[in-house]
């Protein structure tokens, strides 16, 4: 209604010369507003808008047994995060002075990330990187650590475990874009996270459960639907 008002109100005060791009790009500012307006309303409140029954019937799991965890350490909002979690005796190995031991690997659901994005943004932070882009982000890290060594902030061997470390988040760097929510948005499977932009607004969903990617995919693209329904 609001964007309809836009346009006869710019058609009335005789605005002809105003271009048909001119006109879309005012029309998805005021919409863009609205759907961030909407989301504001939910600050400090993420847990109405991913309520415990909807991250359970994702999940599969009673209700009843999950734990709820919201962190609302950071005063900006965008860093605002909401975790369910299920203890259903999952573990996962961890070397710990050369020993191995299996450690509780708890099943999640999380949301987190609210912010206001351009789409433009969006699609460029969270586009299919390059081998290249990757190999880039590599060097500059191993430069950048390699400068701590020199300045003696860190040993050579911190660098060095510093550095395998993230060259492995660079390989978990994955995506995939998808049409099937939102008017834009990527899935990282090696981390189970869903990036989802509609309307100026983004925010993330992600998952962790013994389960093959394409299904939990498929969970936060039905999870993240509903999510939108509500703004």
């Amino acid at each position: 209604m609001l964007s309809l008002l836009l346009l006869s109100g710019l058609t009335a005060c005789g605005e002809k010369s105003t271009s048909q791009a001119t006109l879309d790009e005012a029309v998805a500012q005021v919409e863009s507003t609205g759907l961030f307006e909407a989301a504001k309303a939910y600050e400090g409140k993420l847990n109405e808008l991913l309520t415990l029954e909807m991250a359970a019937q994702t999940m599969g799991f009673p209700a009843e047994e999950a734990d709820i965890d919201y962190n609302t350490v950071m005063s900006n909002p965008s860093f605002h995060s909401l975790n369910y979690t299920w203890d259903r005796g999952r573990t996962r190995p961890m070397t710990v002075a050369n020993m191995t031991v299996h450690v509780p690997d708890l099943d999640r659901l999380e949301l987190s990330g609210i912010q206001e994005i351009s789409r433009d943004d969006f699609q460029f932070q969270y586009r299919v990187l390059t081998p290249q882009e990757i190999e880039q982000s590599n060097q500059l890290m191993k430069d950048a650590l390699q400068d701590r060594v020199e300045k003696g902030e860190i040993s050579q061997e911190q660098a060095s475990l510093a550095g395998g470390l993230g060259q492995e988040l660079a390989g978990n760097q994955v995506r995939e874009v998808l049409t099937e929510v939102g008017e834009s948005a990527t899935w990282m499977p090696e981390d189970g996270s869903l990036y989802v932009y509609q309307g100026g607004l983004m925010f993330r969903l992600s998952i962790d459960q013994d389960q093959k990617p394409e299904v939990l995919r498929q969970k936060l693209i039905v999870l993240a639907g509903k999510i939108l329904d509500k703004l």
